[in-house]
């Protein structure tokens, strides 16, 4: 039987629910899937926090997390144009 990730980003402001990540293959994409969706919901808002994962019945593990962007250097297009960011989800895991 496969082992089942589960994550929830803490240290916030409000509570937010664990979830169960479904096609982790270890704690650190279980990590990094729940972080780029968050990050993603919430259109780049916030780039930094922690998240805490852990197999069901199993070690857990914290790690830090900060959001990094890169925009593109075309700043002549319209304010109407979607402009695609490209970003990546840096993971520091916490000691002790």
């Amino acid at each position: 039987m496969a082992k089942r990730y589960w994550a929830q980003l803490i240290e916030m402001d409000e509570e937010v629910e664990a979830a169960s990540i479904p096609g982790a293959s270890d704690h650190e994409s279980a990590a990094d899937a729940i972080v780029t969706d968050f990050v993603g919901a919430m259109g780049g808002a916030i780039t930094s926090g922690a998240v805490r994962v852990w197999v069901e019945g199993g070690a857990s593990k914290t790690y830090d997390w900060s959001a990094e962007f890169e925009l593109p250097e075309d700043s002549g297009l319209d304010d109407d144009e979607d402009i695609e960011v490209e970003g990546e989800i840096v993971l520091t895991e916490r000691m002790g």
